[in-house]
């Protein structure tokens, strides 16, 4: 599970186009946009030239200065005469660096498919034709980056299941020289997969030779996801556990043999978090700036404002949060059996997220039978999940499986200890406190298992530092300090010297 430090001469930087349906700055759901906006300027400033392309939606936050290309670009996605879609092209400004590497975005503006209240779904579900819009938006991206630089990029690099098609396209009928680009795929959660009915390959340009079960035939279905890595030339995960776990039949989602046996291009690169716009000495959301030295009296100023925005009673027990998207996934059935016996123990809880109906519902049931105790608020709302960071004593992030988790760095960087299990990212971030009368070390609390009982047991350990705040002002200052070291330019430079290896000498 690694490569090689190949350096390749070439006349021009390394030209890098990736492809997403997320970016934080323009249109998010999760974890997604943060890594591609983060990752896209980190790899500029290390002096890539750099080409993002993504949807413009209708939730699309679009900056007040772009241009507009002149002529459309056109993208096939389909077999026939007629199956193509004329694409008008929004271009952001580039953000240029010393180093000479530039990051630029384009965003694909076709109404009819893109411009809606969601990016996957909206209140009335899941939209059905996403297949279809993903298709074009990769299809899409390869196009713009062949007009953005004559003779292509030197790598295409895909983000998840959405950007599947990028790869297959053009390995398998875009023409010699697309077929012979190198591709990269980064798997964010190989639970989505792409999975669609066998008549989608005729109609989303998909060659028939191609569906069979090394490739995109995958039980009775066609598996994009299962196509993509079969042709990248690269795997890429978001953790180095996570690339691990995936190789077993609990993470792999029913790939695990198949990526088995194209474990030799998959490697584990760890995210990272933007430690300049998240920080708690500059952060405009969050009631009180702090650092190192004043987080012990600037916290509690934050953990006072969050209790009184979240309608909790005033005290100075264990405040817990948990901020996350409510699924089976992060662990939220693990979490809602303890509540109670939290709040017995004299703790108050915190809550922001939303997603299954199911727990959504008990969460809020919770808050009105606990009220003053625990604080419930369903919504996607990332100044509060500042706010919570920044003033809880302990962040919950029992997630069943985890690629890599952005949550629980983002909480050590604002001096929360986390509370998590021992899986993907949460493994390779989280280092086990342990205290006693000669030694303090650690940043966190990993649960024994996945399981109530054993979550439980972690929230009760960490209760018992957070009865010493001493005790407990000496772990946070620890965790802010080892936040700083996931930074994007070591995960950058690890994804700098993988496209090296895989590009040719160009002239």
């Amino acid at each position: 599970m690694g490569v090689g430090n190949l350096q390749v001469p070439r006349a021009h930087p390394l030209r890098v186009v990736m492809i997403s349906a997320e970016v934080e700055s323009l249109a998010r759901t999760g974890g997604l946009g943060d890594v591609v906006e983060s990752l896209s300027l980190a790899l500029a400033e290390l002096g890539l030239d750099v080409l993002v392309v993504t949807p413009l939606y209708g939730v699309t936050r679009v900056p007040n200065v772009t241009s507009r290309w002149p002529d459309p670009v056109e993208a096939r996605w389909g077999w026939g005469p007629e199956d193509v879609v004329s694409l008008g092209i929004v271009e952001l400004q580039p953000v240029r660096f010393a180093s000479g590497g530039v990051r630029r975005v384009c965003l694909l503006d076709e109404s009819a498919l893109f411009g809606r209240s969601g990016i996957y779904g909206d209140a009335h579900g899941t939209f059905g034709d996403n297949a279809l819009r993903f298709a074009v938006m990769s299809r899409g991206a390869l196009e713009v980056a062949e007009r953005v630089w004559p003779g292509g990029p030197d790598v295409i690099h895909a983000h998840d299941w959405h950007a599947t098609f990028a790869v297959l396209y053009a390995r398998l009928v875009m023409g010699e020289q697309w077929a012979s680009t190198p591709s990269v795929l980064t798997i964010h959660n190989l639970q989505f997969q792409g999975v669609l009915d066998e008549r989608d390959v005729d109609r989303l340009h998909l060659p028939r030779e191609a569906v069979r079960p090394e490739v995109l035939w995958h039980e009775g279905h066609i598996n994009l996801m299962k196509g993509a890595t079969a042709h990248a030339d690269r795997l890429t995960t978001v953790s180095p556990t996570y690339a691990r776990e995936i190789l077993g039949p609990e993470a792999g989602f029913g790939l695990d043999e198949h990526l088995l046996a194209h474990a030799a291009k998959l490697v584990g690169i760890l995210n990272g978090i933007d430690l300049v716009r998240w920080d708690p000495r500059t952060d405009s959301a969050i009631v009180a700036r702090f650092d190192e030295q004043s987080a012990s009296t600037q916290r509690l100023v934050n953990k006072a404002a969050l209790a009184t925005e979240l309608g909790l009673e005033a005290g100075d027990g264990p405040l817990f949060g948990l901020v996350a998207r409510l699924s089976w996934q992060k662990g939220i059935d693990l979490v809602v059996p303890i509540l109670p016996e939290l709040v017995a123990r004299g703790a108050r809880v915190v809550v922001v997220g939303q997603g299954d109906a199911e727990y959504e519902t008990q969460l809020l049931y919770l808050a009105r039978s606990y009220r003053g105790r625990i604080g419930v608020r369903i919504a996607f709302d990332p100044a509060l999940a500042r706010r919570i960071y920044a003033g809880v004593d302990f962040f919950l992030a029992p997630s069943r499986f985890e690629p890599c988790g952005l949550t629980q760095m983002y909480a050590m960087r604002y001096g929360a200890l986390p509370i998590v299990t021992d899986v993907g990212g949460l493994h390779d971030t989280v280092v086990p406190i342990q205290w006693g009368a000669d030694r303090e070390t650690g940043t966190g609390f990993v649960t024994s298992r996945v399981s109530v009982d054993a979550l439980f047991d972690a929230c009760l350990a960490a209760m018992r530092i957070g009865a010493d705040r001493a005790t407990l002002e000496r772990a946070s200052i620890r965790a802010m300090r080892h936040s700083t070291r996931f930074g994007w330019p070591s995960s950058a430079a690890s994804y700098r010297v993988l496209f090296e290896s895989v590009v040719p000498a160009r002239g």
